[in-house]
């Protein structure tokens, strides 16, 4: 801007400068010409005067000797040229040149003219004194004709003789109008260059306040659209930085325009992987195949396993930008899909024992191959594979109600020695028919009748139900089961002990899930369903509970469960 200011004023300067200096100079001229032809006429009618005069003056010829030594007439004449010709048009004298070696001037335009009226004038380019030169006949009395001429300096060559006293003016001018610019130029743009565009504009020139009035419009349109940009970055980033799925925006050929932390944490980077290309994240074939297909604008889906966990893996083309692809984890998901499918497989196998034994004896009733003294013994085992059978679609039930995270009733203040003591007395029976002996106990800082805590009344009874009877079952003959609920600061606990026939370390993580049983054929005999510990592992759960187990094979077995919702 500064520049183009600059040169535009002194191109403007020069530009003035040399259209002024042309025009004075043809002013000049012009003044000058009209000068000199005023003067040609005043001199020839001053020189016929002279010549009509009866000292020079013949009627029929001139006196050229006595026209010579005219002292007036010579000095009339001595700063310009003067002709005398005939009527013929024979040059009778001239002051310039010798008259005889002039042509004859008849046809001359200026002759003509004074011929026609008395006088006449002409401008021309004289060949013979090689100048432009203004010419003024007058007629005389005796029909012969003086003219009076002078040279004048064409425009151009008047241009020329002043051209060093113009070019000097000029370049003078020129030094001045550099300097003037200059400072003006200055003081023109340092507004400009001071003004501060982060705070308020102040107007230099009045001319320019619709002019930074739109600035400040645009101003503030750019700063709300930059805070919106960035609240939508902001946002974004957020989104994707607390994405548990792993989430990658990869450019047209590759490169890693952002990756969230989910994303590398399942690839296991340690460092930023923006502005990397792909290949330096992803090694599998597989995924780089799906990769490159969506680059290319084609749609994709595959598993994969990275560090144990199953993970979904979605290739998708963005227009304009490149590919995304989002991972996510499908660990949980996986594990309930195999969960479901042994729990159905397992559902369906403990289902059909009893149906069979069912089935079978009553077959074998209705066909009479029982005799009458062992029909007691079948329907007998009827009822109890009927009872085995009610038993297991019950637990199946309430397990179910358990995933779906009913509780089946709301939540009331229980005690907790009062309901294992419930237990115990609707497992009394069964622990005398096993010979197994039962006590329970409160220790700690807290009254045995205020240890209660906020749960679901039959929840907490089918809790301890399970865990007594399970310790009943999995005992030894004469063995001890005792219960113990305790009340330290504020925190409630309930232990089951048995000193049964313990769970091996290897199978102490498994015990918990449906249809898991340690000593199979125990079981059986026992009657079981093996779904008793993964109740009590959905009740915990629903109540915030922690359960923890220590056992020890052929030692026993106890299993403590911590309240901390209390």
């Amino acid at each position: 801007m500064r520049k183009r200011i600059y040169m535009s004023m002194v191109l403007l300067a020069i530009t003035s400068l040399t259209l002024i200096s042309g025009a004075l100079c043809f002013i000049f001229y012009y003044q000058f010409s009209s000068y000199l032809q005023s003067d040609v006429k005043k001199r020839g009618y001053m020189l016929k005067a002279i010549l009509t005069d009866s000292s020079v003056f013949n009627t029929n010829q001139f006196d050229i000797n006595s026209i010579t030594s005219n002292r007036i007439f010579s000095t009339a004449i001595e700063d310009m040229r003067v002709s005398i010709i005939s009527q013929e048009g024979t040059v009778l004298y001239d002051n310039t040149v010798s008259a005889t070696s002039l042509e004859n001037h008849a046809e001359r335009e200026e002759i003509r003219a004074a011929r026609n009226s008395g006088f006449g004038e002409s401008r021309r380019f004289s060949d013979t004194l090689r100048r432009e030169t203004y010419y003024y006949a007058v007629e005389l009395p005796n029909a012969c004709i003086v003219r009076v001429a002078r040279t004048i300096d064409s425009f151009l060559a008047l241009f020329g003789r002043v051209l060093p006293a113009v070019l000097g003016a000029l370049i003078c001018a020129v030094i001045i109008c550099y300097i003037a610019a200059d400072n003006l130029t200055n003081r023109i743009v340092r507004p400009f260059n001071n003004a501060r565009l982060d705070g308020e504009i102040t107007v230099p020139y009045d001319e320019l306040t619709p002019f930074v009035r739109a600035i400040e419009k645009q101003r503030k349109q750019i700063a709300d659209q930059m805070r919106a940009l960035q609240e939508r970055a902001d946002s974004i980033n957020a989104v994707m930085e607390n994405m548990s799925e792993g989430a990658a925006l990869l450019d047209r050929r590759g490169t890693i325009l952002s990756a969230n932390k989910s994303v590398l944490q399942i690839f296991g980077a340690d460092t930023p992987m923006e502005g990397k290309n792909i290949l330096e994240l992803l090694r599998d074939i597989t995924l780089l195949e799906y990769t490159r297909g969506a680059l290319a604008g084609s749609r994709g889906e595959t598993d994969m396993e990275r560090a144990g966990r199953d993970y979904r893996v979605y290739f998708s083309p963005v227009t304009d930008i490149g590919a995304v692809l989002l991972f996510l984890d499908t660990t949980e998901k996986m594990k309930a899909e195999r969960l479901r499918r042994e729990f159905s497989a397992n559902v369906s196998h403990e289902l059909k024992t009893p149906l069979t034994s069912i089935s079978g004896y009553a077959e074998m009733l209705d066909s009479g191959m029982v005799q009458e003294g062992d029909k007691a013994a079948f329907i007998r085992k009827i009822r109890d594979e009927s009872w085995r059978l009610i038993t297991l679609v019950e637990d199946i039930m309430l397990l179910s109600r358990l995933d779906e995270g009913e509780s089946g009733e709301a939540f009331t203040d229980v005690n907790l020695v009062a309901s294992a003591q419930e237990s115990v007395e609707r497992l009394t029976q069964k622990a005398a028919e096993l010979g197994v002996s039962i006590t329970i106990s409160c220790v700690g800082n807290g009254d045995p009748d205020h240890v209660t805590i906020r749960a679901s009344r039959s929840m907490i009874a089918e809790l301890f139900f399970n865990l007594i009877s399970n310790a009943i079952k999995y005992n030894k003959p004469r063995g001890t089961v005792t219960v113990e609920v305790a009340q330290n600061n504020g925190l409630i606990t309930a232990s089951i002990s048995d000193t049964g026939i313990g769970i091996p370390k290897e199978v102490q993580s498994r015990v918990f899930e449906r249809f898991y049983r340690v000593d199979k054929s125990h079981s059986k005999k026992t009657g079981g369903t093996g779904l008793g510990l993964a109740i009590v592992k959905h009740i915990a759960a629903v109540h915030n509970a922690e359960i923890t187990l220590d056992s020890s094979e052929g030692e026993g077995t106890k299993i403590t469960v911590c309240f901390k919702g209390v």
